[in-house]
């Protein structure tokens, strides 16, 4: 393992101090100049280097890497959860325990620790095991957002491995219509096939803005070996949609908008072999989630004031087949949460030349959780397992941005009151120097610290998630957590040359301490039980590589790699399920101008799957290829192969104790699609 320098408790202190005072010291400076002025409908927004949208992350030295709308289309990305592995150091995570979920990972953290927002709100778990990504569909999203470590203020400082904030679209003065249908199916003896269509139509008529987005996505069961009960791939039906609404008042800009979210799921798995109910169990699996935000932004003469309240109510049901015999399910688990946000921000330009981002936020969670097991046809048993369960938190926030020379420095800090771990402030600071060599060779050069605090999630001390009959697990959560704290550093280069050819380097560390982890424990029977619990003292160090070339006018090279130790300073292992290396390398051909050829390979490499680092999930490579033509701007047909190599997991087996492995349970597999423009 490399030896990478390791913070004290006492240092790490040592340095929210020295940040704090930096904090307050900075906030009185007034020397900021400004690069970009952007006007729309009368109204300006000060831009600092390249962001230009309120509803994005806005920070002048944060280094923040993006994914546009053009990237998601020409990749033929379906949720989000593909569109991240255009970023080096960016991964997904699948859940077997939730039936192939998706979650975050950056930088060797993900689940909890990574913020997940949407226009800047940031968004519930939609499961025990963290927020996954696959539920958000594309055809919706403008661009996604992504910064990396714990190193601004104005996001929370929960958000330990980082930010991923997805920018949706907004109507334009033009009517839009966009209307994309795909369809594909597995190209081996796995056959799965999957039905795709995306819609969305935006205009702005009589002053007020419109906008209507729906998708659905359907795959149909798959499994890698006929001669077992328990299948590999299982079958869903994913539907988003979406209504936002804005309206200008004067000097207010108000707007509405809702975002709802169903996920169906159907697995089918069965009772290890050699029990005296073995059998093939059938076990659906729904979510649904409705998301309201309600915002006014009302322009002063000195910057602008936002304010807005949010409500996200979140159900997920869980129908379990406990017993093949039996023609009912034996199980219903209803999961029932809600989280409310007030928040009010307050952007004050005291001249061109100096910025100020200032706010308060009122945020809660309540959870309840009931159980009912149906024993026989006439015995039915009710359990309140959890009963309105709450939390709340306060917090305020300030973030300056302001230039000396060449020097953009931002630094910031943000004071959290929870309700059962009282009080704490989390200084950052953000520096980024900018030096043009020449007309055609520009470096930026960037140094982030920051510090955090994570409180427990209401889902980490009080969830319980019993499937023992189903996949032979149960998850239980602790109340006994205490808060993360957390210390991250970001340095890095770029390089440009011309507009061809960019480079660049970034090394991380990252120390939290209380990191709060999924660890299974001992166990009597051949259950196994997992729980949560806080691991001493944990780093995680790396480095993130990438170019981007345009080889020739018709051809364009991509190249990233990162290579990331998670380690547990108190037994010198590393965590479970962390990459230590991925890479990936995307060329794109346009032979000519209608049509664009795609190659895409992408490597993962080992993970340890086991808390004593015995067992390896063994490195892996697959390989995608892609196809667009534009017959006209408005027609466009697309094809492509994904895992053109099959690469695939060892099919699951009707055992006791399934066995890990996070190679793709999909293998090669087919598709083809249509997008149409209206008006």
């Amino acid at each position: 393992m490399s030896n990478f320098c390791f913070f004290h408790r006492d240092t790490l202190n040592k340095v929210q101090s020295i940040l704090l005072l930096a904090v307050v010291f900075s906030v009185n400076s007034y020397a900021f100049t400004s690069d970009t002025t952007y006007s729309s409908n009368e109204e300006t927004i000060y831009v600092y280097r390249e962001e230009d949208d309120k509803t994005g992350l806005i920070d002048a030295a944060v280094k923040t890497e993006v994914i546009s709308s053009q990237d998601i289309e020409q990749g033929h990305y379906l949720d989000l959860s593909q569109a991240l592995s255009e970023i080096p150091g960016v991964s997904s995570n699948s859940v077997e325990r939730r039936s192939g979920a998706k979650t975050a990972l950056i930088q060797g953290f993900g689940e909890n620790s990574v913020l997940i927002m949407i226009d800047g709100t940031p968004v519930s778990q939609n499961s025990s095991f963290g927020f996954d990504l696959g539920q958000i569909s594309t055809e919706n999203i403008e661009k996604v957002e992504v910064i990396k470590g714990g190193a601004s203020a104005l996001y929370g400082s929960q958000a330990i491995g980082g930010v991923i904030n997805i920018v949706t679209k907004r109507p334009e003065n033009k009517k839009e219509l966009f209307l994309d249908i795909s369809s594909g199916m597995g190209a081996s003896e796995s056959i799965a096939t999957t039905k795709n269509a995306k819609l969305l139509y935006s205009a702005r008529d009589f002053g007020i803005g419109h906008k209507v987005s729906f998708s659905i996505r359907e795959q149909e069961g798959y499994d890698l070996d006929n001669d077992s009960l328990v299948e590999d791939g299982v079958a869903f039906e994913k539907i988003n949609s979406s209504l936002y609404l804005d309206k200008k008042f004067g000097n207010n800009l108000v707007s509405i908008n809702y975002l709802f979210f169903k996920d169906t799921i159907e697995s089918h798995t069965s009772r290890p072999f050699g029990s005296s109910a073995f059998g093939k169990l059938d076990n659906n699996t729904n979510t649904t989630t409705h998301n309201l935000k309600l915002t006014n932004i009302r322009k002063l003469n000195n910057g602008s004031l936002k304010y807005s309240v949010n409500a996200e109510i979140i159900s997920d049901d869980l129908n379990l087949n406990d017993n093949p015999k039996t023609v009912f399910k034996e199980t219903y688990k209803q999961t029932d949460y809600s989280a409310y946000r007030a928040e009010l921000t307050y952007d004050p330009i005291i001249n061109e030349e100096h910025a100020l981002t200032m706010g308060l936020l009122y945020k809660s969670d309540v959870v309840d959780q009931r159980t009912t097991i149906q024993q026989t046809d006439e015995v039915i048993v009710e359990n309140n397992d959890i009963e309105n369960k709450r939390v709340w938190a306060a917090e305020a926030f300030i973030q300056d941005n302001f230039s000396y020379g060449n020097f953009e420095i931002s630094p910031g800090a943000r004071l959290q009151y929870d309700s059962s771990y009282g009080t704490h402030i989390s200084p950052k600071i953000n520096i980024s120097h900018f030096n043009d060599i020449s007309n055609s060779v520009k470096l930026k050069s960037w140094l982030t610290v920051g510090t955090g605090f994570r409180a427990p999630s209401i889902k980490e001390r009080f969830f319980t998630l019993d499937h023992s009959s189903v996949a032979n697990y149960i998850v239980k959560g602790n109340d006994f957590l205490t808060p993360e704290k957390s210390l991250s550093l970001q340095l890095g280069e770029e390089v440009q040359f011309g507009k061809d050819h960019s480079v660049h380097a970034n090394i991380f560390y990252n120390q939290i301490s209380n990191l709060i982890e999924s660890v299974e424990k001992d166990s009597d029977t051949s259950t196994r039980i997992f729980t949560y619990e806080n691991l001493e003292e944990v780093t995680a160090h790396g480095i993130e590589l990438g170019s981007k070339t345009q080889l020739h006018n018709k051809i364009t090279l991509g190249m990233n790699y990162s290579y990331t130790e998670t380690v547990n300073k108190s037994t010198g292992l590393m965590l479970t399920n962390r990459p230590l290396y991925q890479a990936n390398t995307k060329l794109t051909y346009s032979p000519i101008e209608k049509l664009q050829l795609t190659a895409k390979a992408n490597f993962t490499g080992k993970k340890y799957t086991s808390e004593d680092n015995t067992e390896i999930n063994k490195s892996y490579t697959t390989m995608d290829f892609k196809v667009n033509y534009n017959f006209t701007k408005k027609l466009n047909i697309y094809l492509g192969i994904n895992n053109f190599l099959n690469v695939t997991k060892d099919p699951a087996q009707d055992s006791v104790v399934s066995l890990t492995d996070d190679r793709p349970s999909l293998g090669q597999f087919i598709y083809t699609g249509l997008k149409v423009r209206g008006f």
